[in-house]
């Protein structure tokens, strides 16, 4: 069974391998807020503002590997897009307030 997954990070680009056989669906965004939590990374908190991210079709098999591949500090809960699509989404658990929220919602023009 395919399943959408929105992606706003490393799944964007040098994780995307792991999405194996996807569909790309397009960009767009979702409601909330996103912050630098690491160098490499960052997570998606609910609140006002836009993250941009890709939309993509993926088989739901891949949904537990994923799920380790983001680890105990991200929940996968369901968000809608301004595409009208309801994604999978990786939301960030842990306290943000130390780390620095990434303005303009898209994490490659960081």
């Amino acid at each position: 069974m395919k399943e959408y997954l929105f992606v706003y990070g490393q799944f964007r680009d040098i994780a995307k391998k792991l999405l194996k056989g996807y569909i790309f669906c397009g960009r767009t965004t979702i409601n909330g807020k996103i912050y630098q939590v690491n160098e490499a990374y960052p997570g998606f908190v609910e609140g006002t503002g836009k993250v941009y991210g890709d939309v993509y079709l993926i088989d739901n098999t891949l949904f537990p590997e994923l799920d380790e591949f983001e680890g105990e500090e991200y929940v996968r809960e369901k968000h809608m897009t301004a595409l009208d699509i309801e994604c999978w989404v990786y939301k960030y658990i842990d306290d943000v307030s130390g780390f620095h929220e990434i303005k303009g919602g898209d994490w490659w023009l960081k």
